[in-house]
């Protein structure tokens, strides 16, 4: 085979990649905006009204997640910390996946199941995220009981509304259990409430300016401002 066959044997293969390649992108654009498109905006505001509310109120939100989820969960936990920074109070948010110490030493002495239950802290007018495509994660199962219990407020942000639908106290369910859809909408669901936190401003790169967000930002409420919102980029959540 000569080396100028060789190499238009992989253009052509090139190409086909690239056409096919196209193809996906293209499908999974369309499958993202028509999942934006049906997302129920009133389960959606419920979550997101909860989380922020409990977050003026200088109460505490943990999240928790497995898989690509428990990344969507520190993610979420970093943009609501800092873009809650500038409110009254002491708000906070914790990832519980994100003391990998803490994980292991659970799930070694009792079990996965447990990993995110015993690791709750909270009680009346703190709140519980739970992330989950499938819905039924036997360990988010676990978290959401022990925070009912708790007397904590249970949110779930679903692919299926599998047993935590029936666990928690708002849930909004999108991306019609498809893990990138879903793991998609969660972040996005952070970057909503990080949008409400700031009075529906957006938070921009400025070229030549503030590369770490929105400054002085009057709240829903005007009557507090977000100081700095600052926006990570980590990869979405299962």
């Amino acid at each position: 085979m000569s080396v100028l066959f060789k190499r238009e044997s992989v253009l052509v293969d090139l190409a086909t990649d690239a056409a096919a390649a196209g193809a996906v992108v293209k499908e999974y654009v369309d499958d993202l905006t028509h999942a934006l498109a049906v997302l129920d905006v009133a389960s959606a505001t419920g979550v997101l009204s909860t989380l922020t509310t409990a977050l003026r109120a200088g109460r505490s939100v943990l999240i928790a997640g497995n898989g690509g989820s428990s990344t969507a969960a520190v993610h979420i936990a970093a943009d609501l910390t800092a873009a809650a920074g500038g409110l009254g109070g002491a708000p906070h948010a914790v990832a519980l996946t994100e003391n990998v110490a803490r994980l292991t030493a659970i799930a070694n002495d009792h079990s996965f199941d447990e990993v995110f239950a015993r690791q709750l802290t909270g009680g009346p007018g703190d709140v519980l995220l739970v992330l989950s495509v499938s819905g039924q994660s036997a360990n988010l199962v676990r978290a959401a009981e022990a925070g009912r219990a708790r007397g904590m407020t249970v949110l779930a942000a679903l692919g299926y509304a599998g047993a935590l639908a029936d666990l928690a106290d708002r849930t909004v369910v999108f991306g019609q259990a498809d893990y990138g859809l879903t793991e998609d909408l969660h972040v996005a669901l952070g970057h909503m409430a990080v949008r409400v936190l700031a009075g529906g401003e957006p938070c921009r790169y400025r070229p030549g300016g503030s590369a770490e967000g929105v400054e002085a930002v009057e709240t829903v409420e005007a009557v507090e401002t977000v100081e700095t919102v600052e926006v990570t980029d980590r990869t979405p959540g299962r």
